[in-house]
């Protein structure tokens, strides 16, 4: 496929973004600054940017608990996330959810649960507003490689394929369900893709270290999705280079094959590329270093200025 300068640098804009939010965030988290645990997608970002690079103005998101900068690539504010984040009142729910909790109705996000898998039916919900809604919109769904083993997974795949619902599966298989090896928790060798024929849709694969290589399978999958083709299952494979959570110190896994992993770096990739392209030089990217830095500054001094919540609105928005 031949790419445009312009495609081609927004998608490296996306991934270069992602990563220095991650790092960040691990930055904050060190400092004492984040309540809670985080979840570093550090490089993982190649399967939002290749996959949101295909979104369209209505389509609907059910974000991961991973690479929680892809909500920014929706259109929120960095100023919202940190505040969120920290646990502010300026925050998207007012601090109350925390970094697991990003979401913007007006943006298409539907809201993400803290433990994975189970409201992944949301989606196929979406799915069927848009199909009885008519045109041609989708949902994107995100989930782990652990996550496909999880009944909901099955529940909410199984009715969009039998009802043909507008809806991209999208597995970042990063090899770890927590601290267990994807090769020893799943009898397949692709964990979502393999089981797809299953439930009589499309399932491919696409190395989720090259953000042209995923952008490619979703550009394909999400044209037919949207013909009304029905569901389809795109698997990402990348690897997980933190722990599970910032402060897990992975004695479970092997530092040679997390080394060989890490030197397929995505974003490194596309920047050689570009480089040798000629679509990019060193002093533009550092600019748009500097530009993305100077933004999450920004928004993090936002962020830590906001107001803590009062205590008295501890029961707010509680159904009882």
């Amino acid at each position: 496929m031949a790419y445009t300068k312009e495609l081609s640098r927004k998608l490296y804009r996306d991934l270069l973004m992602l990563r220095l939010f991650e790092k960040r965030l691990i930055d904050l988290y060190a400092a004492g600054k984040i309540p809670g645990h985080i979840h570093s997608g550090i490089g993982e970002e190649a399967a939002f940017a290749g996959t949101l690079a295909t979104k369209k103005e209505g389509d609907y998101f059910k974000m991961s608990h991973r690479d929680i900068g892809a909500s920014s690539l929706l259109g929120v504010s960095l100023e919202t996330m940190f505040a969120e984040i920290l646990g502010k009142t300026a925050g998207n729910s007012g601090g109350r959810g925390g970094i697991n909790h990003i979401s913007e109705l007006s943006r298409g996000m539907l809201g993400f649960s803290g433990t994975l898998g189970c409201d992944i039916a949301v989606a196929a919900g979406a799915g069927l507003t848009i199909q009885n809604r008519g045109g041609d919109n989708i949902v994107y769904v995100y989930f782990g490689d652990g996550t496909t083993s999880r009944g909901p997974v099955h529940e909410a795949i199984n009715l969009a394929a039998a009802w043909k619902l507008p809806v991209l599966f999208v597995c970042e298989n990063n090899q770890f369900a927590i601290s267990t090896p994807v090769s020893e928790g799943v009898p397949v060798k692709n964990t979502a893709a393999d089981r797809a024929p299953a439930y009589g849709i499309p399932g491919r694969v696409a190395d989720g270290t090259d953000v042209f290589a995923v952008y490619e399978a979703a550009e394909e999958l999400t044209r037919e999705i949207r013909q009304g083709g029905g569901p389809a299952i795109l698997e990402c494979k990348a690897y997980r280079w933190r722990g599970h959570f910032e402060g897990d110190q992975a004695r479970y896994r092997d530092q040679t094959e997390a080394d060989r992993w890490i030197k397929k770096d995505c974003v490194q990739k596309m920047e050689t590329w570009l480089l040798e392209k000629k679509m990019i030089t060193e002093t533009e990217i550092e600019e748009m270093r500097a530009e993305f830095e100077a933004k999450l500054d920004a928004a993090v001094i936002f962020a830590e200025n906001s107001p803590e919540p009062a205590p008295e609105t501890i029961y707010d928005y509680l159904y009882a």
